[in-house]
């Protein structure tokens, strides 16, 4: 709330000190840096990773849409999973955007289950 005398940043047409524009959780200075707001909340690129994005329940790696490969994510329940991850417990098809099956908590392409 204090004028901004010299230096400073702009985002989202919100002025800011440099040194208040900082993640959210390890209080770096974000300016000139990638990163992210949630909730009106901002952090670093690693700060997301370890604190914020949702675990593929494939890989067991953080979900970071627009920070690494790939930017689809498969929801299905209470998981998520990288689009590339999301794959028949079987045959290792990919499954993002196709037909699956649900089988003991396990996923299948809609062929697998016939040979179980």
């Amino acid at each position: 709330s204090q004028p901004i005398t010299s230096g400073g940043l702009t985002y989202q047409e919100q002025p800011w000190h440099s040194e208040c524009f900082i993640c959210s959780n390890c209080k770096k200075q974000l300016g000139g840096k990638r990163f992210t707001a949630v909730e009106d909340q901002f952090y670093c690129v690693e700060c997301y990773k370890e604190c914020v994005a949702k675990k593929c329940a494939g890989c067991k790696n953080p979900i970071t849409a627009g920070f690494g490969r790939g930017t689809s994510v498969v929801n299905y329940e209470d998981e998520s999973w990288h689009d590339y991850c999301f794959k028949c417990t079987k045959c290792a098809r990919g499954l993002a955007n196709k037909r699956f099956v649900c089988h003991n908590g396990k996923i299948y392409c809609a062929e697998c289950p016939k040979r179980l």
